[in-house]
């Protein structure tokens, strides 16, 4: 894999293509692995003997395998991205922005940064969406105010990835569970507690700092403000009733109906609000749920907010995704990806232990690999086998992952993740870095947390 990648990356391609490479030269390695080995007599021995013609047969079911394992993730992914075009049509991600911009105080960019962008991302499930859209809102109020933007920058990143960890939107949250073979609630609970120590820990850091600031930005603040506020109200119909779909989507995910249809009732309330509500025509609001929304004229300095991919935006993180599936499917059922990884884990005995090597993993997988997804496919993966002989909780597994690497995705210059959320901040990402004090913060937290949990198994154990 680390040819393919490197080539992709030097040559900016797109990083499917490595995968598809990868998962190649996965079967081509699986072919020779598994091929039985020829007797002194030169007849072919094994228990099972397995003939040379059964060899791509098998590689393909071990392929089908692991891209059934994606399979959720991809369909929630693709209707994420036709919730969130048409929502633009209806005005409700305008309007969320719009409330958002309302209740911020301007001498406190940055802590109003973290929890604006940390609410819209739980009711996206998207980092990079929250960043292209209230983020950037956000950032251009500090420009206005000559205030320094690396520490606004981090402090909106660090919002939207707490989205991005816990909410049951996000497909990256669905990923970690799914992948670990965690159940969801249990997933969810054990991953909100180290979010919300880190988070707390990061709102009082931009608290901090924000005081230095003083009232000197305020008046000042409030006219800028207002002037993004007229042209969001420009650009839509914003009102209470725009806000209708993620409250329908939150109200049945509170009584725990299953998030697909959670998704499918927040896509069709957001087409009854943008006929009804906003006066749109039925066509091209179904149009950009396929082809993504895309809003140019009237819209002034707000027109790189109002874009979104719609499901025709999915197919370079959906091609990822497959052939990823294919490729973990091939090394793991096929034994190679036990055999590669037991030298390197074999000391590994105690629970605290794999939870720290498992964070570790996961970092080095989102560097390696470049995206956020695989920072959590390939651990689950590779560790699965060490994460059963110590002993670990599936929950706890997933919990470490998003502690490391899915956080991690948002520093790494070259992973799509932080690239493309650079872009939309014009922040390069190790400029802001320094000041993502959340994602700073959660390593710490998931170790704390591990080491805790591990000393109170521990003194449960001696009790009993």
């Amino acid at each position: 894999m680390a040819l393919p990648l490197g080539i992709a990356i030097a040559m900016h391609l797109p990083l499917y293509w490595a995968m598809a490479a990868g998962s190649v030269i996965a079967a081509i390695s699986a072919a020779v692995y598994m091929s039985p080995a020829p007797s002194q007599d030169g007849h072919v021995c094994g228990e099972e003997g397995t003939a040379a013609g059964s060899l791509p047969f098998q590689i393909s079911r071990y392929a089908l395998k692991g891209v059934s394992r994606i399979t959720n993730v991809v369909v929630l992914i693709l209707l994420v991205n036709a919730m969130t075009a048409v929502w633009f049509s209806s005005g409700t991600i305008q309007s969320m922005v719009y409330y958002g911009l309302l209740v911020m105080s301007p001498g406190q960019v940055m802590a109003a940064g973290l929890v604006i962008s940390t609410i819209v991302s739980m009711m996206l499930g998207s980092s990079v969406g929250t960043v292209a859209t209230v983020g950037v809102a956000v950032l251009g109020i500090a420009k206005a105010l000559g205030l320094p933007q690396a520490p606004v920058a981090g402090a909106i990143m660090s919002g939207a990835v707490f989205g991005d960890r816990v909410s049951f939107l996000s497909p990256i949250f669905h990923l970690a569970v799914d992948f670990t073979g965690s159940d969801r609630e249990k997933a969810s609970k054990r991953i909100l507690t180290t979010g919300i120590l880190a988070w707390v820990a990061a709102l009082l850091a931009y608290l901090a700092m924000g005081y230095s600031l003083g009232s000197s930005v305020a008046g000042e603040g409030f006219i800028v403000r207002d002037t993004y506020l007229g042209l969001l109200s420009q650009s839509a119909r914003v009102g209470f009733w725009a806000l209708l779909p993620p409250v329908v989507v939150m109200l049945l995910a509170a009584k725990k109906v299953p998030v697909r249809l959670c998704l499918i009732a927040g896509l069709l309330s957001g087409v009854l609000v943008a006929v009804v509500y906003q006066g749109e025509s039925l066509l091209p609001v179904l149009r950009s749920a396929l082809f993504g929304y895309h809003r140019e004229a009237g819209a002034g300095e707000l027109s790189k907010l109002l874009r979104s991919g719609g499901i025709a935006g999915t197919r370079d993180m959906i091609l990822l995704l497959g052939f990823a599936g294919v490729y973990t499917g091939i090394t793991e059922l096929s034994g190679m990806m036990e055999e590669a990884v037991r030298p390197v884990v074999r000391h590994i005995k105690k629970r605290l232990m794999f939870l720290t090597a498992a964070m570790c993993v996961s970092v080095f997988s989102a560097a390696f690999a470049s995206n956020q997804a695989m920072s959590v496919i390939l651990p689950a993966r590779l560790l699965e086998g060490k994460r059963k002989e110590t002993g670990t909780s599936r929950e706890d597994f997933a919990g470490a992952l998003s502690d490391s690497g899915v956080a991690a995705a948002a520093v790494i210059p070259w992973n799509v993740m932080a690239a493309i959320c650079a872009q939309s901040l014009q922040v390069p990402p190790l400029v802001y870095a320094p000041y993502a004090f959340f994602l700073l913060a959660l390593p710490v937290a998931g170790l704390v947390y591990a080491s805790y949990s591990e000393r109170k198994r521990g003194t449960q154990g001696a009790l009993t």
